[in-house]
């Protein structure tokens, strides 16, 4: 049966598109297209060949399934995992699937050199360097460790890394410090990796907005879908949305003055109003946070939502459109229509989340299309 309430599209033509603008933008540095999250809610097994045929070198995962998607498609492409690993998780990558670990303990390096001389092979490994994000990682003042790891040896260092907290922010003077301190970890280890060592430091907003400062390889993962972590800086315009989400309007009815709409009653009426009500709600990933705040697109007007967002029913302010609105009009929840447009940073911005929530429950809740 076909889904006939919402329409999620993604654009494979325009995720390609996008990996080929950055691909030419950081060349010759490598590209790690992170795909961790089910390609963000975009389909990994269904875009994971197109990011290798635009240029990827490297895939950027998290957990062992996503990178058994990605062996059992036969990729040419290297596997990154973007996290500290479980032990279970590294014996199985050890085993079969070939994931390039971080590590940012003793615990952790001891662990895998162990496993590589008992396998008679060297585990490809990236050193990850805290320098602001706080999560995990050596902090860059841990030199002693950080050549303890460099001397283990059942484990080949292919990469130093960190990640930046801020590079999304108005202000980067955060990242540049992290930049410097980051060189200063890499330069008192130089001795002790080889020189062909990949160095990576960039996220996707770094990519953009400092892309003086590439390292031998970039990180990127919302460029790729076209889309931001942030409104405090803009994406290049050659960078496109990659999904769009639409529904369409399941009825249309004439509410008097003062009167209240949805669960709680937090919205009432401040005239005669027209009420669309469209037939999604947060059980297709539309967040509920977005009550009397977010927007939708009907008629190319901007449609406020009004009262709470159901499960299945959301409710939109339909009255200043001066066109009739009919039963199974378009609306659109993310995307484009006529000269209007509505992103997934707009709404994210509404109830302070990020553009990745809407993606993934998008993606991980409905049927998605590929186009």
């Amino acid at each position: 049966m076909n889904q006939h309430h919402i329409e999620v599209k993604v654009s494979a033509d325009k995720f390609k598109n996008n990996i080929s603008y950055i691909r030419n933008q950081v060349k010759p540095s490598q590209l790690c297209v992170v795909m961790k999250a089910n390609a963000y809610g975009h389909g990994l097994k269904q875009l994971a060949p197109t990011a290798v045929a635009a240029g990827a070198d490297y895939i950027g995962i998290c957990t062992n399934p996503e990178a058994t998607i990605i062996r059992d498609l036969s990729l040419n492409v290297k596997l990154l995992r973007l996290r500290m690993a479980l032990p279970e998780e590294l014996q199985e990558s050890i085993e079969s699937l070939n994931i390039e670990e971080q590590i940012g303990t003793i615990e952790a390096a001891n662990y895998l050199s162990e496993a590589g001389f008992k396998q008679g092979k060297k585990i490809s490994v990236h050193i990850n360097i805290d320098t602001g994000m706080g999560r995990s990682g050596f902090f860059s003042n841990q030199i002693e460790e950080l050549k303890q790891v460099c001397g283990l040896p059942g484990i080949d260092i292919v990469g130093i890394m960190t990640h930046f907290a801020s590079s999304d922010g108005k202000d980067l003077g955060f990242t540049h410090k992290q930049i410097e301190d980051f060189y200063q970890a890499r330069e008192v280890l130089k001795d002790y990796v080889d020189h062909k060592v990949l160095t990576h430091t960039h996220n996707s907003a770094a990519t953009v907005r400092v892309a003086n400062e590439h390292n031998r390889l970039v990180r990127v993962g919302a460029a790729c879908y076209g889309v931001r972590t942030s409104q405090d800086f803009e994406n290049p315009p050659e960078l496109k949305p990659v999904m769009s989400v639409k529904t369409r309007v399941a009825q249309v009815r004439k509410i008097p003055k003062g009167k209240t709409i949805g669960y709680g009653s937090l919205f009432t009426t401040q005239r005669d109003s027209l009420i669309a009500s469209l037939p999604v709600g947060f059980g297709e990933g539309y967040p509920r946070s977005l009550f009397n705040k977010g927007i939708v697109l009907i008629k190319g007007y901007r449609c406020p939502v009004v009262g709470r967002v159901s499960l299945n029913i959301t409710t939109v302010d339909i009255t200043d459109i001066p066109e009739p609105v009919t039963w199974g009009d378009e609306a659109v929840l993310v995307g484009t229509q006529g000269n209007e447009e509505i992103t997934f940073e707009e709404l994210a911005d509404k109830f302070s989340s990020v553009h990745t929530e809407i993606n993934l429950m998008a993606g991980f809740m409905n049927h998605v299309s590929y186009v």
